[in-house]
């Protein structure tokens, strides 16, 4: 409950965004293209495609409507001095100002080209990869089903289209993608097989714990160290965290020797 109430209160102090559209008033108030847009970031992942359309942003629309609504009320009834209203704006303040000072201060932080490519020299042994192949599948519970499936992809239908029809495993819905992986992170039949395909081939039924697979493999990337290029990316944001953690450490101990703290 306290979750919902501080997102609503979160929304109605919101100002206006530039450019913002007004798509509905409510007394003096108004919501913006740009209100449904954050209402919609806002809702979990499962409800978002569907609150996209048209229909559902208009259900946004008069959500937002209804809160306008009642906070009309609540202000009409005084509740803008209401104790406990005062107590939750004070710590939705406090929350955002936290989160908008850590912003502002670790949008000060940089990573130089000199500093990556030191911590890239100094630790070029991270950087080691082994083996890795990049695969689909597609999972059956009979051999004859393998079979019949490896027919028709040989015949012209796509790999990923079969494997969505068919595959029973939970990399179906993506046409069987399973990425890169190394040779460890999967089970022996299985890597065994994946490893010794060349690229664009196709396996013939691998059978493991899980029933039987088809394999076919995408690309493939030699045992090796990672060029600098490669590892850019990891690098910096390892550097990044490091920084932003000194200085959070380096906040903290100073604010606290200005404001001493006492647990009890």
């Amino acid at each position: 409950m306290k979750k919902i109430v501080l997102i609503i209160l979160i929304s109605l102090m919101m100002l206006p965004a530039a450019n913002a559209k007004i798509v509905a008033k409510v007394g003096t108030l108004e919501i913006t293209d740009k209100d449904v847009d954050t209402r919609l970031k806002q809702l979990p992942p499962q409800y978002k495609a569907s609150y996209a359309s048209e229909a559902g942003r208009k259900m946004l629309v008069e959500q937002l409507v209804q809160e306008k609504l009642i906070y009309l009320q609540a202000r009409s009834e005084n509740y803008d001095t209401n104790a406990l209203v005062l107590k939750q704006l004070e710590t939705a303040k406090q929350r955002l100002m936290v989160g908008q000072y850590l912003a502002d201060v670790f949008k000060k932080i940089d990573v130089t080209e000199d500093e990556l490519k030191t911590y890239y020299d100094k630790n070029k042994a991270m950087f080691v990869q082994k083996e890795q192949v990049k695969a689909k599948h597609i999972l059956f519970k009979t051999q004859e089903d393998a079979v019949a499936a490896k027919a028709r992809i040989l015949k012209g239908e796509s790999f990923e289209d079969v494997a969505k029809e068919l595959s029973i495993g939970p990399s179906a819905t993506k046409g069987g993608d399973l990425g890169w992986f190394e040779k460890k992170q999967m089970v022996p039949e299985f890597a065994n097989s994946a490893f010794s395909l060349g690229i664009d081939e196709i396996s013939d039924p691998v059978k493991t714990q899980f029933g039987y697979h088809l394999i076919k493999v995408d690309d493939k990337k030699a045992a090796g160290t990672k060029s600098f290029a490669d590892a850019r990316a990891e690098m910096e944001r390892t550097l990044t965290g490091n920084k932003q953690k000194e200085s959070m450490e380096e906040l903290i101990r100073k604010v606290r020797e200005e404001n001493p703290v006492t647990t009890f």
